[in-house]
């Protein structure tokens, strides 16, 4: 898919990959329909860089806890842009919780923000791909889902959901829409963690080292315009991790 002139939706895209991710979009000429929650401050820097690579870019705030909001996403789309080609399913959190810990409230928020959200706002841009052009969906999994531990279970439940979800809609969404999935290992150092923790599983992982959010761009860019005969597939940016080289702590 040829990028320029295009419309992309990023969720959470105001910080961390999401940011990385806006930023690589606006570099190939996309304009942008950034989500964020309630990183208002974040949001208003990145629309600043994203314009100043002269493409156009609005902000939405919708709070995914409560996903039955996640269309207004689209519908923002609608009505700057007219339409939208690529989607980015990138909002997350991830919280602690194992087995005995894990209490409703936690696996209420996981699920609602990392996987019914990205269902219903999928759903929406299925329904408004603009006539006569294909689109685009990528979601953003975790090596987890794939090599599952005991920490982090609601977490890690969604995210295997997730790629599920990517093949049903990879089947579904066909020829007009492909959809993937990127599934993440030790790129960023999660909240409250810093660079000691990412070198830490560095160790452990095949390749011994941590990746980059130019790593997760390249991948993401492979999907979105390096080829368009891949759909339902889920490329691991994981360093290995999902052979077993981590061992899940529940930290």
């Amino acid at each position: 898919m040829n990028l320029q002139g295009k419309t992309a939706i990023v969720t959470g895209g105001a910080r961390r990959l999401g940011r990385t991710m806006s930023l690589a979009l606006a570099e190939r000429g996309m304009n942008l329909v950034i989500h964020y929650g309630r990183s208002a401050e974040a949001v208003e820097e990145v629309l600043a860089e994203v314009r100043a690579r002269g493409v156009q870019a609005v902000a939405v705030a919708c709070d995914f806890e409560q996903p039955a909001q996640a269309p207004r996403v689209m519908e923002t789309a609608l009505d700057r842009f007219g339409g939208c080609q690529v989607l980015v399913n990138n909002a997350a959190i991830f919280e602690s919780g194992n087995v005995f810990d894990t209490d409703e409230a936690n696996w209420d928020r996981h699920f609602a923000i990392n996987l019914k959200a990205p269902f219903f706002l999928s759903q929406a841009f299925a329904k408004h791909v603009p006539p006569g052009e294909k689109g685009k969906i990528v979601n953003i999994t975790d090596w987890r889902a794939v090599r599952p531990g005991t920490g982090h279970v609601a977490y890690t439940l969604t995210k295997a959901a997730l790629g599920t979800l990517t093949q049903v809609l990879a089947q579904a969404l066909a020829p007009r829409i492909a959809v993937n999935a990127v599934a993440l290992g030790a790129i960023l150092p999660p909240p409250g963690k810093d660079q000691a923790y990412l070198d830490r599983v560095a160790k452990s992982v095949p390749l011994r080292c941590s990746g980059s959010p130019e790593d997760v761009v390249a991948a993401v860019m492979f999907l979105l315009e390096g080829s368009d005969y891949v759909t339902g597939t889920t490329l691991l940016v994981d360093g290995g991790a999902h052979l077993g080289g981590i061992q899940e702590d529940g930290s």
